[in-house]
This record gives structure tokens, sequence and C-alpha cells, in this order.
């Protein structure tokens, strides 16, 4: 089967509950349909033509 890679960046996260439901939500669909997680990460700071735009 062809293998697919969904990545989701965020540059803010104004509502961390709702964040937190679509998370569980979106993972909870990805493993019905036979995938899983690779890589989660932390914020992390974010360069965008060599300037620093604060954390992601």
């Amino acid at each position: 089967m062809p293998k697919a890679y969904w990545v989701a960046t965020y540059r803010a996260i104004r509502d961390p509950a709702a964040m937190a439901a679509y998370a569980q939500g979106s993972r909870a669909a990805l493993e019905a349909a036979g995938g899983r997680v690779l890589v989660r990460g932390m914020p992390a700071f974010i360069f965008e033509q060599g300037i620093k735009s604060g954390l992601c």
C-alpha cells in the first residue's frame, strides 16, 4: 500500500483545550486507518529568512 505523511505545524495555539481535543480525535482517526504517529514535539523557534520569529 502507498505511504503518505501528514505534517501539521502551528504558528500559535490560542485555545490549548481545543488543540488537545483535536489531537485526541485526529490520533484516533489516524490509528483507525492503520496509521501511526512518527514524531511529536514541543514548540521550537522558527527562523524565516534568517530572522527568529518566536515560538511556533
